[in-house]
């Protein structure tokens, strides 16, 4: 008969978004210790997406210890002005209807934007002046 695991202790981490996962910054069993932390990251960084969640630990998975179901505790949100706090249930966002067209209408751009010509052409002109001085520099040894 296999020996029961030993129950862990219920934790708090603190993570920060990163690209289009979240980056653990750091872990501890405290909640006051984890969201005093938490407010100190948000005051340091405001312009960022952090999230505080509890780790419970997962007594059914077979990665003995190194797999924890997760609840979020806190979430920081800097393009809703601050803190978000979990709803109890999530409300699913109401899908917006397209503004009605005539028929045979075409879709025009809302903003015409200028392409940046002068650009182009001096990016081109600079490499066909360095991809001929190249040439000259190695075909004139010879």
């Amino acid at each position: 008969m296999p020996t029961p695991r030993p129950t862990q202790p219920t934790r708090f981490a603190i993570q920060k978004a990163r690209g289009k996962g979240w980056k653990t910054l750091e872990v501890g069993e405290e909640l006051a210790h984890a969201k005093a932390r938490f407010d100190r990251m948000v005051g340091v960084n405001p312009r960022a997406y952090f999230r505080l969640i509890q780790l419970d630990y997962n007594a059914d998975s077979g990665y003995e210890g190194m797999e924890f179901n997760w609840t979020l505790i806190e979430l920081y949100d800097p393009t809703q002005g601050g803190r978000v706090r979990p709803a109890a249930k999530p409300v699913p966002p109401k899908p917006v209807p397209a503004p009605p067209r005539k028929p045979g209408s075409k879709r025009k751009a809302d903003e015409a934007v200028a392409l940046p010509l002068r650009i182009y052409l001096a990016v081109i002109l600079i490499g066909t002046l360095a991809g001929g001085l190249v040439y000259l520099h190695f075909a004139g040894g010879r």
